[in-house]
Formats: structure tokens, C-alpha cells, sequence
């Protein structure tokens, strides 16, 4: 068996000096972070020596749409398109553009009793 080599750290410092650990940690509150240049510069010479990275590889979470509740509707032959083309020319998705018809159909028949609970949902 062969004998461990000393790094001879016992030979610098006196048996009666003590190394005080908080000065050499000086704890900061952030954690250091490198940049992203150099975060990617590592990650490539880690690949090179066969490290994987342990980061989670999850997407951040997309923001839920308000739109969950179907209604599928019978209509005339014709008139998708023409609902279709709406959208595309207020620059809207079908939805919104739904949400604008009820509230144009709100205003001119005035049915005011409504036009609170629609804001309610819209907001």
C-alpha cells in the first residue's frame, strides 16, 4: 500500500493559531451567478468531458387561458366564414371577437342588467 502524501498544511500554521471560517466564507446574501456567456462557455467544456447538466429542463408554465369553457353552435352554411373573416380583419381571435358580438348585442338592445356580470368575466 502506498502512503498518503502530507500537503504539509500542518507545517505553515502554528498548533496555536485557529482559522476563523466566517472571514474566509464572507457570506453574501445573493448567490454569485455567472453570466450567461459564461454559464454556456461551461456547460460546452462540461459536454466535452462527458458532464450532464442537472438543471431542471422544464419549461416555465404557460398562462392558463380564460377560455376552457366549449360551445359548439350549428350555423348556416356560409356564416363561419363571414364570422371568420370578423376576426381577421379586427385582428382577434374567434373568442374575442364572440365576446365583442355578445357585448355590441348587450348595448343595443339594452339589456344594462347585464353589461355588469359581461365586465365581471372580461376584466
Amino acid at each position: 500500500m502506498s502512503k498518503r502524501v502530507s500537503l504539509g498544511l500542518d507545517d505553515e500554521l502554528p498548533s496555536s493559531s485557529s482559522i476563523d471560517l466566517e472571514e474566509l466564507a464572507q457570506f453574501n446574501s445573493e448567490p454569485i451567478r455567472p453570466s450567461t456567456d459564461l454559464q454556456e462557455a461551461l456547460e460546452k467544456e462540461g459536454e466535452k468531458f462527458g458532464f450532464v447538466s442537472r438543471q431542471s429542463k422544464r419549461r416555465p408554465a404557460k398562462k392558463r387561458s380564460p377560455y376552457i369553457v366549449q360551445n359548439n353552435l350549428k350555423m348556416r352554411v356560409g356564416m363561419k366564414e363571414i364570422f371568420q373573416e370578423i376576426s381577421l380583419r379586427l385582428e382577434t381571435y374567434d373568442q374575442e371577437t364572440l365576446e365583442l358580438a355578445l357585448l355590441s348585442l348587450i348595448e343595443k338592445e339594452g339589456l344594462d342588467d347585464l353589461l355588469p356580470h359581461y365586465h365581471d368575466l372580461v376584466k
